[in-house]
């Protein structure tokens, strides 16, 4: 089953070519789409440029010019939800400590023993993977709060809209009942309706303005 998380490309830096070529063997047989550096100039100036960002890096600890520690910094600047691992044929266990203390997600050491390295790298792609789904959900989540804030400041103004309505509609309703009263008192002046018709439909009139 193949390791390649989608849109994911992880830099290599490493300058000895032979192990470059090795380690990039490696990964491209995970499935991994790959770009390399050969000293920590390069990789930091690829670092920069990169948009978006690297979401995994490998790097060896022993490098001319900025060392493998600069690298793990530098990845972690531009995303703090970057993996990195580090490679070192002689790192000792205090520069192992600096390495993890700097941010690295795991120190390997070369020669590397093929089974071993593909496993923590599987488990070093699956943590990328699950960092990339958690800054997605993140995100997603944070758009649907911003939809809810305006769909509830909507709410808000078409409430106060209705409020500002009311009191027209009430006093429209109010002036019903007289305008009818007024018909009726038309009607029997014109002798259309007797007086007892009158009262009777006055008296109608006047329980179903008062309910």
């Amino acid at each position: 089953m193949s390791t390649k998380t989608p849109s994911q490309q992880i830099l290599l830096v490493d300058a000895d070519v032979d192990q470059r070529e090795t380690v990039a063997n490696i990964l491209k047989g995970e499935g991994l789409d790959i770009c390399t550096a050969q000293t920590g100039d390069e990789a930091t100036n690829v670092l920069r440029q990169r948009r978006p960002p690297f979401s995994m890096v490998v790097t060896n600890l022993l490098l001319p010019g900025k060392g493998g520690l600069e690298i793990i910094r530098a990845a972690l600047k531009h995303d703090p939800d970057c993996s990195v691992m580090a490679l070192s044929t002689s790192a000792s266990e205090g520069m192992t400590v600096d390495a993890l203390t700097s941010g690295a997600y795991a120190v390997v050491s070369q020669p590397i023993h093929l089974e071993q390295f593909r496993n923590a790298l599987r488990r070093f792609v699956e943590r990328s993977r699950l960092l990339t789904e958690r800054k997605q959900l993140m995100s997603r989540v944070a758009e649907l709060e911003s939809k809810v804030e305006a769909l509830e400041a909507a709410v808000g103004r078409m409430e106060m809209l209705a409020h500002q309505i009311s009191p027209i509609v009430h006093d429209e309703q109010r002036s019903r009942p007289l305008e009818e009263l007024d018909q009726l008192a038309s009607l029997r002046s014109k002798g259309a309706l007797t007086e007892g018709q009158f009262q009777t439909m006055r008296q109608s009139l006047l329980m179903r303005w008062s309910s």
